[in-house]
């Protein structure tokens, strides 16, 4: 899960930084709010889980569902708080940054390798 976090990190790092240097930089901060509303949520929900590790296997369901539902709201509360706070806000932007943050955690399983038999 940390791996996912990280790369989506990394993804809206870079392409904040192509935003800015291609078209400007208040394109680029739009892009990396809408990122950090979806990464911060994750990132939240990865501690959780690892804070769960070693304990009985089926806390597991719950524990994922209830950390879901809070990602979910507190992903919708960001944004929301994003679009209060930033009244010059590049719609576009936000929303290319909050869906390569989203999609990003697809790819991590490429990086996901199985351990040594």
């Amino acid at each position: 899960m940390f791996i996912a976090v990280g790369l989506q990190v990394a993804t809206v790092a870079v392409l904040g930084l192509l935003t800015g240097v291609i078209f400007d930089w208040h394109s680029a901060e739009s892009l990396v709010l809408g990122g950090a509303a979806a990464i911060i949520p994750n990132g939240l929900f990865a501690l959780r889980l690892a804070a769960n590790r070693g304990r009985t296997a089926e806390s597991y369901p719950v524990v994922f569902f209830l950390g879901e539902f809070a990602k979910i709201g507190l992903t919708v509360a960001l944004i929301a708080l994003i679009v209060k706070s930033f009244e010059s806000l590049n719609w576009l932007a936000m929303l290319i940054g909050l869906i390569a943050a989203l999609q990003v955690p697809l790819f991590a399983l490429l990086w996901v390798r199985e351990p040594n038999k």
